[in-house]
């Protein structure tokens, strides 16, 4: 199967979990969709266009969580970015905030140096703070990754130490402050991924979003920069 159908096919998965039965003892799918879109003309013509949905349920002690980010751009006609990402999470709560989880993570970003990247990871985190106007959510562990270079076409795989950060501040009843941080560090490379974001309701469901991501591996060919800063501008629809 071609891999440049697999981030349709996530979608269609995503998709057809939304629209499941909402049994009361199966839980609720509830979600995010997010699409941006910008264009300058004059001495340079650019266009990106920047696309997310994500899905989350709670099952009584079980908690799932799903995501596909497509980020599209050309600069004067040609291609400047284009990256895929699904990443799938499962937490299983033990504890007044401690859990077990389990994360799949395939990223395409040949722009970035590689053809594809798969990651599967599981281990232990814990909700350290969780207020009213603060969340703190830290996790760890090990697992395996396989990645396959876009410039020579070779696949290395090794396995990795990983770590995800998510915090929250809730500034007002309709703003919210956003810092996620992903680690995965291998033999072969250190990927590192932050994305940090401003969101402000508009009305009801609908709200904007300005958003700052950065890239960073830290073993790439010469031809390849070691990092990527990306900065977004979204309207967010919750449902």
């Amino acid at each position: 199967m071609s891999r440049r159908l697999m981030p349709v096919l996530c979608l269609l998965s995503l998709l057809s979990f939304a629209v499941e039965a909402q049994d009361a003892e199966k839980g609720v799918w509830t979600g995010q969709g997010e699409l941006g879109f910008t264009s300058t003309s004059g001495n340079t013509d650019s266009q990106n266009l920047n696309a997310r949905l994500s899905l989350s349920r709670q099952i009584q002690q079980w908690k799932h969580g799903a995501s596909i980010d497509v980020l599209q751009a050309k600069t004067d006609g040609i291609k400047s970015a284009d990256s895929r990402e699904f990443r799938w999470r499962s937490e299983y709560g033990f504890g007044e905030k401690s859990y077990a989880y389990g994360q799949a993570r395939f990223q395409q970003d040949k722009f970035a140096g590689y053809d594809h990247v798969t990651s599967l990871v599981a281990g232990l985190g814990s909700r350290f703070v969780e207020t009213e106007r603060h969340l703190l959510d830290l996790s760890a562990g090990v697992g395996y990754r396989d990645t396959k270079d876009s410039e020579f076409g070779v696949t290395t795989n090794n396995a990795i130490v990983a770590s995800d950060l998510a915090y929250q501040y809730r500034i007002s009843d309709t703003a919210t402050f956003d810092q996620t941080i992903l680690l995965e560090a291998g033999e072969d490379n250190t990927y590192v991924q932050s994305d940090t974001a401003l969101r402000a309701r508009i009305y009801d469901k609908l709200s904007s979003k300005i958003g700052y991501q950065i890239k960073h591996n830290t073993d790439v060919t010469p031809s390849i920069k070691n990092t990527d800063r990306i900065v977004t501008v979204a309207l967010v629809y919750d449902f």
